[in-house]
């Protein structure tokens, strides 16, 4: 019979893996995100306001700053809407950009969110063996 702590160990360790891809995966992507800043500069003139103050920031020290340089990118890709830090029309442009530039920020993103998922089931195993009464 499987162990419950041992599952929680198991999906802790998964998610700890994870996160670290995603990170991983994160400082790949500054190379496409320089690129993408100097092709969105060549269509639209400037970058975002908010994506120019936080351009040289160390995004491993600052998570804001991350969220916020990558939100023009993440925002057209997901959610098909242009980013609400511009008022250009950039979802189509964002969206059209070559498959080798915002591939890897699927794959990034993607990594976060299947490793919160498996943080989150670590907790809700962690919080149920602790507050269950018939589990030992």
């Amino acid at each position: 019979m499987i162990d419950l702590k041992d599952v929680v160990i198991v999906t802790g360790l998964i998610a700890m893996v994870l996160g670290a891809c995603s990170i991983i995966a994160s400082a790949l992507n500054r190379k496409r995100y320089k690129e993408i800043c100097v092709l969105y500069k060549e269509k639209f003139g400037d970058l975002p306001p908010m994506v120019q103050i936080f351009d040289d920031v160390n995004t491993l020290y600052v998570d804001f700053a991350y969220s916020v340089k990558m939100q023009f990118i993440f925002r057209p890709l997901l959610w098909n809407k242009s980013s609400n830090m511009t008022k250009n029309d950039d979802r189509d442009f964002i969206r059209g950009l070559p498959q080798r530039l915002i591939g890897p920020f699927y794959v990034e993103l993607y990594l976060a969110i299947v490793s919160l998922a498996f943080f989150i089931i670590s907790g809700v195993l962690v919080f149920y063996i602790k507050h269950s009464s018939g589990y030992q």
